[in-house]
């Protein structure tokens, strides 16, 4: 018996030794920072957080002291792969012949924004070594949306990997060398069509990735950060195998309920055509209410409407902060920037919740708005195009929170959390408000409790449009139709005060 025992002793040993072996050991990463225009050093120290954090690697980050010295240059001798992010440096004759013996060695490398013009006393780095052409940007200003070249959308550098979209200026890199392959195109509405904006190159036994994105912002967004650490783990010629993430914390069921001023409006009398301002006050339980913020952006193709949203966002936060102190839930609804936001427990608080079949839609009629928006709304010559590329940075989101931008996930979520009753604020109320999946018009008939913040909203409305009033005439014209058709109104004072 004890032999036997001894063998499946040494047997287990054994497996875990060969499992030990097989193993691959961290991927090594040299970080090469020099930048100072996109302050690279903020920017990938915030990336070398997230890989570190999310992936089996460990970073060496290296930064530039002045416009000629990078030291610990060494540090490229055993990395495994280099990751460059420089602009325009003078450096001493021995560092950059460090850097030229790594980049002719064959090893992988990846390149970020202004690398393609990193080293002024080697600028054919981006041809030799990039395959890039840079020759330039287009204009600061407009957002540069990203979007994946049609034969590489199963491209393992773009697995897990978001919408993009940048708040920097897009480069002119066209045409690049004929051994690239693009994973996606950039374009604005300055740029009279597509800019390639991230590719891959493969030569002389040697991964090469390159991105013209890459400012200091963009190293928040999460579904970038994936797509430079994919390539890091590609140009090695190794999977990117993400950590696994801890399921979300789910909120804690609050004591207490809201005790809620409202604003109405009803017939004067059945079949008539006059309606009645009204007020009403109801209670509702805290841990049954959410508060959901609408398309609340950090941007918008339309001046005049971000200048608005940019007034608006702080008193915003401040009545959801003192909402979610008491226990409210808070869902962020930023349409189309979700890749923003990819993996962070907010995000997948919202995915992770089971799937519930809706109920039958109420039908509940509706005559036309009081406001002709047919033009879009603004009353600016701007473009009317998607500048959005995350919610609005004066709005805080809390460990708590939950995003989306898809109602059938929201009210999967709502139905989990046993929240029936919602206060939907942001912008705008002609369009968004009512129109998207998880706000006023399809709540309310999936027969939630909806009022909208009146105060924390506006409209998308030109005054040069009919019924010709004033901006603000036309959005409390929709405020009123909303009221008669949809739901109550209150301010974000009244919100407050019925905190208890």
């Amino acid at each position: 018996m004890m032999q036997g025992h001894a063998f499946w002793v040494c047997g287990i040993c054994s497996l875990c030794c060969v499992a030990l072996w097989a193993s691959p050991a961290p991927l090594q990463v040299c970080l090469v920072s020099g930048s100072f225009e996109y302050d690279s050093d903020t920017g990938l120290a915030l990336f070398k957080d997230y890989l570190e954090s999310r992936f089996d690697a460990q970073c060496t980050l290296l930064s530039a002291t002045d416009w000629t010295d990078i030291p610990g240059l060494d540090a490229l001798e055993s990395c495994d792969v280099a990751l460059f992010y420089t602009r325009r440096l003078h450096l001493k004759h021995d560092q950059l012949d460090r850097i030229k013996a790594y980049c002719q060695s064959g090893k992988p490398i990846v390149a970020i924004r202004t690398a393609s013009h990193g080293f002024q006393a080697w600028l054919a780095f981006d041809k030799d070594i990039l395959g890039g052409n840079y020759n330039g940007h287009f204009g600061e200003g407009p957002t540069t949306e990203a979007r994946v070249a049609a034969t590489q959308r199963n491209h393992p550098i773009l697995n897990g990997v978001g919408p993009i979209r940048s708040r920097y200026s897009l480069y002119r890199t066209a045409p690049l060398a004929d051994d690239t392959t693009v994973l996606l195109w950039g374009s604005t509405p300055e740029s009279g069509g597509r800019q390639p904006l991230a590719w891959t190159r493969e030569s002389q036994g040697r991964r090469v990735f390159y991105t013209s994105l890459g400012g200091v912002g963009d190293f928040e967004h999460a579904s970038f950060c994936r797509m430079v650490a994919n390539a890091l783990f590609w140009s090695t010629g190794r999977e990117a195998v993400a950590k696994p993430l801890p399921a979300p914390e789910r909120r804690a069921r609050p004591e207490g309920a809201l005790r809620l001023s409202m604003r109405t409006r009803t017939k004067t009398a059945p079949g008539g055509g006059a309606w009645e301002e009204g007020a009403l006050v109801r209670e509702w339980p805290i841990a049954e209410t959410a508060i959901i913020i609408c398309d609340m952006w950090d941007k918008h193709g339309c001046g005049f409407a971000s200048a608005r949203v940019n007034a608006m966002a702080p008193r915003m936060n401040e009545v959801v902060s003192k909402a979610r102190e008491a226990g409210v839930q808070i869902i962020h609804a930023p349409s189309e920037t979700l890749g923003f936001y990819q993996d962070t427990p907010q995000r997948r608080r919202m995915q992770l919740a089971p799937p519930v079949e809706p109920p039958d839609p109420l039908e509940i009629p509706e005559p036309p708005l009081p406001i002709d928006d047919s033009d879009g709304g603004c009353p600016d010559p701007d473009h009317s195009y998607g500048a959005w590329t995350r919610q609005h940075p004066a709005i805080v989101i809390g460990p708590l929170d939950g995003i989306s931008d898809d109602g059938r996930e929201v009210f999967n979520f709502l139905r989990q959390e046993g929240i029936q009753h919602l206060i939907i604020m942001g912008v705008h109320t002609n369009m968004c408000i009512l129109g998207r999946s998880f706000a006023i018009r399809q709540m309310t008939r999936w027969g939630f409790d909806c009022v909208l913040v009146r105060d924390l909203t506006d409209s998308m409305y030109n005054p040069a449009m009919p019924p010709h009033v004033s901006h603000d005439e036309g959005t409390e014209l929709v405020v009123q139709h909303i009221e008669k058709y949809w739901s109550p109104s209150m301010l974000g004072d009244d919100l407050i005060r019925g905190l208890p």
